[in-house]
């Protein structure tokens, strides 16, 4: 008489052979379950780390277009102020990243 095992779809020649080849699928199933979650909860806190990592640097950035715009004010005053008082102003330009430009922003929308 043989015996046939639901769980594996095998046929074995001792009751004893069938639980243990059954103990052993079980081991397996537990052992790779195991590692899908250990590997799944990596995946999570990679996923974590590189959402925070892009919130850090998300807020650097915010924070220096915030400096940015203020300088800018701020130079727009300085700017104003000497024009009323003494009409123009004249400045030489010795490099080309000097030269404020509109066209900065489009240029790294762009890169991508």
């Amino acid at each position: 008489m043989r015996i046939y095992s639901d769980k594996l779809n095998k046929l074995f020649d001792t009751v004893e052979e069938c639980e243990k080849a059954e103990l052993e699928a079980q081991k397996k199933e537990e052992a790779e379950k195991v590692r899908r979650e250990q590997e799944l909860a990596l995946a999570k806190e990679k996923k974590e780390k590189a959402v925070a990592e892009r919130k850090a640097l998300a807020n650097e950035v915010e924070t220096a277009r915030k400096a940015y715009l203020k300088a800018q004010k701020e130079f727009r005053e300085k700017l104003e102020g000497f024009c009323s008082k003494y009409g123009t102003y004249h400045y030489t330009v010795e490099n080309g990243e000097e030269i404020p430009s509109l066209f900065d922003m489009f240029t790294n929308i762009f890169k991508f």
